[in-house]
């Protein structure tokens, strides 16, 4: 789920004709998902107006805005804070409470090719020390340790978030509704290999593949191959080759035999964003 916030934002900031926040914000209303196009135009909010009950949204959000100079000047925070179906969350424990339950870290906070405003932003509000761009997962850890701190948890009690959303999960689809998502998951929309398998022999593959221990291929690369050599040649070899680089991230599942609690598992593997646009693509409006 990335950070959104509009443009004018750190326009107005820049020029002191504003000051804005790094917020959170959850749905808590009786619907189990709320369509709400109000939150777009009145609290500077730039994400989809899709909203699900409980789940935590992150913002840099206008707290004030200097009438003198900006126009729209009663956009902001305070639009969600007069709502009774909304909760804004302002504690840095809490927010960063939220960040570890998402299992999530915004790219454009943290990872490289970062947005320094954000970032500066974001590191401010929860005093986080800078330790570096986060390359990939492994990389996270040092930030993920001065959340657990900021929120007062520990490793252990982390643990049990990916039960949490799988739970979620569970009370929310039922079984072919989890397939469908799972379905949605493997197909390599938004990735494309990077590079065609059929073009190599098994032995090419396999040096292609081999990389230094701090130059690994991405996991999202790895299953774009996985799909091209499936839709492809299909050969045995190239898909135990790519297996092997998988490792852990390989275990596939079987929609014809699996159970719902084992789909649901399944599907807190991946970032909940990416099951979010998933769940929008296999289940659109029923959701």
């Amino acid at each position: 789920m990335p950070v959104s916030t509009l443009p004018s934002a750190k326009e107005f900031e820049a020029k002191d004709h504003a000051e804005v926040e790094f917020v959170g914000f959850r749905y808590t209303g009786d619907q189990s998902t709320k369509t709400d196009h109000d939150i777009r135009t009145r609290v500077g909010y730039n994400g989809p107006p899709k909203f699900q009950r409980g789940q935590v949204y992150f913002a840099l959000l206008p707290t004030y805005l200097d009438t003198d100079h900006v126009e729209n000047s009663n956009i902001g925070v305070h639009a969600l804070e007069s709502r009774n179906d909304f909760e804004v969350i302002y504690d840095p424990a809490r927010l960063a409470e939220a960040l570890l339950e998402r299992n999530y870290l915004p790219p454009e906070v943290f990872y490289e090719g970062f947005d320094r405003w954000k970032r500066q932003k974001v590191l401010e509000k929860l005093d986080l020390d800078d330790v570096g761009r986060v390359f990939d997962k492994d990389d996270e850890e040092p930030y993920r340790d001065q959340l657990r701190a900021i929120a007062g948890i520990e490793r252990d009690d982390e643990a049990s978030v990916s039960q949490q959303r799988a739970d979620e999960y569970t009370s929310r689809f039922s079984r072919s509704d989890a397939a469908d998502v799972i379905r949605a998951l493997r197909t390599p929309v938004a990735s494309d290999p990077p590079f065609d398998p059929g073009e190599y022999t098994i032995d090419e593959l396999e040096a292609e593949l081999e990389t230094d221990e701090d130059e690994k291929w991405d996991a999202e690369s790895l299953r774009a191959l996985r799909a091209a050599e499936r839709t492809g040649d299909d050969r045995t070899g190239a898909l135990d080759a790519i297996e092997d680089m998988l490792g852990d991230d390989s275990e596939d599942i079987d929609l014809e035999s699996a159970g719902l609690t084992e789909m649901t598992e399944y599907l807190t593997r991946y970032d909940p964003d990416v099951v979010e646009r998933a769940v929008d693509e296999a289940l659109g409006d029923e959701a």
